[in-house]
């Protein structure tokens, strides 16, 4: 007979009520965010590993051009709140300014990422602006203070100057060697399915931590490590933390269309946000 009061007691006190198992749910509810990797349409080039104009995929092209309705097609079905770009957030009212001309028919969009799916995709939905979270890393230890330009301090240019040439030697010997990764045949629709690949992203990730990352410049420093550091890991914390800054509600979805080599870094922050969860863009696109 105790065993049965106190079973029943031990029931009664685990009884969740329907508004509490509510309001238990809306507290775990998490933004989603959706992350799209591309090339940069318009072929800046300003990457170490550069696209021969040859190999340049043309997005303004009929058969682009499709690829891209049916792209943006797909991205709809996320119903994203909000779309975010790689763009500075300095230049917000510029961008802001464009896709109003845009929305005017007084802006004929052109050859880049930002014009084609952004634009178009928000267009679509009927948001009224994009959102830009672009962002440079914490390079204050290798730029003279107060610099606009990558002015790099006087006693460390001979130092730098050594592990750049290194490391563009071996990210262009990587290139070469990752071409199927990197490479833009095919069409619009395969080039960007290939970029959203689990495992291609994995694989540019990988490179990070080969041979620029372990460079030293005497044995135990950590010349390769401070730079990655500085220059990639913190830029790419700093733009989550934008995407945290425009997050403004849990059921906030938030696309974010960028360079597919911040993919890696980028989703792991989503990943272990406590208020954002991840949505897989490969999925969607299939």
């Amino acid at each position: 007979m105790k065993k049965l009061v106190l079973a029943a007691l031990l029931l009664a006190g685990s009884y969740i009520t329907p508004a509490e198992a509510q309001k238990s749910a809306q507290k775990e509810k998490r933004a989603q965010v959706m992350l799209l990797g591309t090339f940069h349409f318009s072929h800046r080039n300003l990457d170490v590993i550069k696209t021969e104009k040859e190999d340049q995929l043309d997005v303004m092209t009929p058969e682009s051009q499709q690829d891209i309705q049916k792209i943006t097609g797909k991205l709809a079905k996320f119903t994203p709140t909000k779309i975010a770009i790689e763009t500075f957030p300095e230049e917000q009212a510029k961008v802001d300014s464009l896709y109003q001309a845009y929305l005017d028919g007084r802006y004929e969009l052109k050859a880049d990422e930002i014009d084609q799916l952004a634009f178009r995709l928000a267009k679509q939905l009927g948001h009224k602006r994009v959102y830009c979270i672009n962002a440079w890393g914490d390079l204050d230890t290798f730029v003279k203070p107060g610099a606009k330009n990558f002015d790099v301090r006087d006693y460390k240019k001979e130092r730098l100057e050594k592990f750049w040439t290194y490391m563009q030697a071996k990210t262009k010997e990587r290139g070469k060697i990752d071409d199927a990764i990197y490479n833009q045949k095919g069409t619009l629709y395969q080039v960007l399915l290939k970029y959203n690949n689990p495992e291609n992203i994995r694989r540019k990730h990988e490179n990070y931590f080969r041979d620029a990352f372990q460079y030293e410049e005497q044995e135990y420093d950590y010349t390769g490590v401070d730079w990655y550091n500085a220059s990639w890991f913190s830029r790419n914390l700093r733009i989550f933390r934008n995407i945290q800054r425009i997050t403004e509600s849990p059921d906030d979805r938030i696309l974010v269309i960028y360079g597919a080599g911040h993919l890696a870094t980028i989703q792991q922050a989503v990943d272990s946000s406590p208020t954002h969860k991840l949505v897989s863009a490969y999925k969607l696109l299939k």
